[in-house]
């Protein structure tokens, strides 16, 4: 999918924010992928510079540092070419109305907003990730769309698909583009899509809505000034041009940005209220392993056990062996030895493993701290979702866990979105006082 601009932007002021921005993430980039051929951000850049929501409980102030350092670091080229991309195409316009201070505010209040509502949405999302880094500018921008929903909600665009790699091209105005967006980070945020923080783009989304109001009343006055001055002035040119009066999101696009909205008010709704009521066991499980060293979530909720997901081949084959004694509640408080053979079903397949394990476990039946060795089993997948035993593989390893109370902030983070997301209702409602002109007239196409 490629957006392009189909006008030209009349009365573009100054972009030396989104200029400043665009340098600064690109140097950024430079040096996290100069390693990689500049394909892409080495994993030790990604893991000292992305947000990991762990940071809060276990370094608070390493924590807050890597909201920011986040926002400038990008996985790979196309993550920071089409995040670029949006913030030129989009931000230089939203600058030129508000200004290069209030610009900045809005983008990095955004980015805030982003980290806020991603680390609101575990409970609901999933507790691993606390231990996953995000990184990439698209919170922040996302707050830059959402400004420009309102402000320029009929501005065209024209938007390209590929179809068995044949480009489709057809207009569409703002409006359409960014409420089809939106629902789509919506929907892919609650169906829990892996590799990307769709609810970090969803709060920026947001705070973009909130905002702008706030940001922009007084101004936008200022500037459809200028917008009339420059109709009237092609009108004297060239005869049969009509000066059109403002308009903002039609019924239709308040309804569906409202149901939208509703939806994720809903899902922080739930959260704070999962959190408050009924809040899971949560400890962090760090794990080296045949000299590879990863750090988990562990989270005990009813009786049951969820272990994320390691990136580290010898730690997510150790964890998947042994995780039936990673939580013991008849051990509570004890320590044992794991000398017996058992078998774990891997994609269906029974697999066979030799322990010689050491285990402390805490009051409440999660191990503490571990060792040992282990001989299994490695399993083959193909690509047709087929498996087979593989060869034998020998692991030693030690592990330890560190509980942490996440309760209080990620009930803090909900009613905080819940409150955001209610702001911008609010806001919705008076969209029209600041939408600066009903664009519809085709001038320029750029494709």
């Amino acid at each position: 999918m490629v957006v392009v601009p189909w006008e030209r932007s009349r009365g573009m002021g100054s972009s030396k924010a989104t200029t400043l921005i665009v340098a600064a993430n690109i140097v950024v980039y430079l040096y996290t992928s100069y390693r990689n051929m500049f394909l892409e951000s080495t994993n030790e850049s990604i893991y000292a510079l992305g947000f990991i929501p762990a940071l809060l409980f276990t370094d608070p102030l390493q924590g807050v540092v890597r909201i920011f350092t986040a926002m400038f670091t990008h996985a790979d080229f196309f993550h920071i070419f089409f995040n670029m991309y949006f913030l030129w195409l989009f931000g230089r316009r939203i600058e030129s109305v508000i200004g290069s201070r209030r610009y900045l505010l809005l983008y990095f209040a955004s980015g805030l907003a982003a980290v806020l509502f991603h680390v609101a949405i575990i409970p609901v999302g999933g507790y691993d990730s606390l231990v996953v880094p995000a990184v990439g500018a698209s919170g922040a921008i996302s707050g830059v769309l959402g400004a420009y929903l309102l402000l320029f909600p009929y501005a065209r665009l024209m938007w390209c698909m590929f179809f068995l790699f044949l480009p489709y091209c057809f207009p569409v105005s703002t409006a359409v583009f960014l409420i089809i967006w939106f629902a789509e980070q919506v929907l892919y945020g609650y169906m829990r899509l892996g590799g990307v923080a769709y609810f970090a783009h969803v709060g920026g989304f947001v705070a973009g809505l909130a905002l702008t109001y706030v940001l922009t009343r007084g101004l936008v006055e200022h500037y459809r000034l200028n917008y009339t001055y420059d109709y009237i002035a092609r009108w004297l040119q060239e005869i049969g041009i009509v000066v059109r009066k403002p308009r903002g999101l039609g019924g239709v696009a308040k309804a569906v940005l409202t149901v939208l909205l509703v939806l994720v008010a809903a899902g922080f709704a739930y959260s704070v209220y999962y959190t408050v009521a009924s809040p899971p066991s949560t400890y962090l499980l760090s794990v080296t392993a045949n000299n590879a060293s990863d750090t988990v979530s562990l989270v005990v909720y009813r009786g049951s056990v969820e272990v994320s997901f390691s990136s580290m081949d010898y730690v997510r084959i150790l964890l998947n062996r042994i995780q039936t004694f990673l939580y013991n509640p008849s051990a509570a408080g004890e320590s044992v030895e794991y000398t017996h053979p058992i078998f774990v079903y891997v994609e269906g397949l029974p697999v066979p493993v030799n322990p010689q394990v050491s285990a402390v476990y805490d009051e409440a039946g999660v191990i503490k701290r571990g060792s040992g060795v282990i001989e299994t089993r490695i399993v083959i997948a193909n690509i047709y979702g087929g498996a087979r035993i593989g060869g034998s593989i020998k692991i030693a390893f030690e592990l330890s866990t560190t509980r942490i109370d996440t309760a209080p902030v990620l009930s803090i983070a909900g009613v905080m979105a819940l409150s955001i997301t209610a702001y911008s209702l609010l806001s919705l409602r008076r969209a029209d006082e600041i939408a600066v002109v009903g664009e519809e007239y085709v001038e320029t196409s750029f494709l």
